[in-house]
């Protein structure tokens, strides 16, 4: 979470959630560029009211050269039934409509997906969350190992850390992978203890017991937040229905690209990959 207390922070976690879940089903219903350019501007506005551009673009830079590889192979093999419009050709490879349609498509729908849920997550308190999920009848055992999967994740990342460090401190390599490997035995000697704690303290706090959870934060649903929730869930609906009955949306054999437009597609992708995978390679090789 990035703390904060912006209008996004200060909503409760279940009209995000909702959110986020009505625009995967959205962006998987639909191959409109159009309309998944229009769920991206409203991520991206959510983004900024919530002021969550630094974390948010630190995702972004490892995620976005790897959906651009779509791109890259949807433009030479296209997931359209045959036939295929050739565009151009460029040495062994021929780009086609269908798959430069596909390809942007693709990147447009994983793109909005990850937005609304980044933002969904970097604005929502952990307990929150999960305090939210126990109300609307989620199995607490379940709600339990969600809450705690999240939290070790950066314990983990922080033993790591000081294992590299204390590597480091004693004349071993701290860095790089050939550094992860002898770090790794300390690190999970240490998950296992901690799970041998984690369990004598659920024992003698009767975790299986039955009767009333409760939570050391109090959720409160406000007339705001079942407001968004039924604005978002009737929105939704009205654009599936949309979506489903308008066969005019569907722009896989109206909207042509011109070679110059599929070519720089094409190369833009492509390169863009290739320097994500180049440095990569050198930052491991540096360390």
């Amino acid at each position: 979470m990035v703390p904060g207390n912006s209008v996004i922070h200060r909503i409760s976690p279940l009209p995000k959630l909702l959110l986020a879940g009505c625009v995967l089903v959205l962006s998987f219903s639909t191959r409109n560029p159009a309309i998944l350019g229009a769920l991206i501007v409203l991520g991206m506005v959510m983004v900024s009211v919530a002021n969550i551009w630094k974390p948010f673009l630190r995702v972004m830079a490892i995620l976005f050269p790897i959906l651009l590889t779509l791109i890259t192979l949807q433009s030479i093999a296209p997931a359209f039934p045959r036939p295929w419009t050739p565009i151009v050709s460029m040495g062994p490879f021929t780009i086609y409509q269908e798959g430069i349609y596909s390809g942007v498509t693709m990147v447009e729908r994983a793109t909005s997906m990850t937005i609304f849920a980044l933002a969904a997550i970097m604005t929502t308190h952990p307990s929150d969350l999960f305090a939210s999920l126990q109300k609307i009848g989620m199995p607490y055992v379940l709600n339990f190992i969600l809450t705690m999967t999240l939290q070790l994740i950066p314990i983990l990342q922080k033993e790591f850390t000081t294992v590299l460090s204390a590597q480091k401190s004693r004349g071993l390599k701290g860095t790089g992978f050939a550094a992860v490997l002898p770090s790794m035995v300390p690190v999970f000697v240490g998950a296992i203890e901690r799970v041998q704690q984690l369990s004598i303290s659920l024992e003698s706090r009767a975790f299986g017991s039955s009767g009333a959870k409760t939570s050391y934060r109090s959720v409160k649903v406000s007339w705001v937040d079942y407001l968004l929730m039924l604005l978002t869930t009737f929105g939704t609906c009205g654009l599936l229905y949309w979506i489903i009955t308008d066969p005019s949306l569907d722009w896989s054999r109206t909207l042509i690209f011109a070679p110059w437009l599929a070519i720089t597609l094409f190369t833009l992708a492509t390169i863009g990959f290739l320097i994500f995978v180049i440095i990569a390679i050198r930052v491991v090789l540096r360390a």
